[in-house]
């Protein structure tokens, strides 16, 4: 995976960064809409997609997830 993930203190969840989509300004703080958090079961589904933006990830995601129930 070549975007940066960060885990959190208990190792539970680890926050991926997606291409991102918006411009923020230098003093600009909060939640980059290109961040996502996710847990150790469902950390593998993002590997190859940290190019897309956060949005194209999820839906690719999901419908992996749908095809794994199917």
């Amino acid at each position: 995976m070549s975007a940066t993930r960060k885990r959190n203190p208990s190792d539970e969840f680890t926050v991926v960064y997606f291409r991102p989509i918006v411009d923020y300004p230098d003093d600009w703080t909060g939640h980059p809409e290109n961040a996502e958090w996710f847990c150790t079961e469902h950390l593998p589904l993002v590997e190859g997609l940290t190019d897309l933006s956060a949005p194209e990830a999820i839906d690719q995601i999901r419908t992996q997830l749908a095809q794994i129930k199917a």
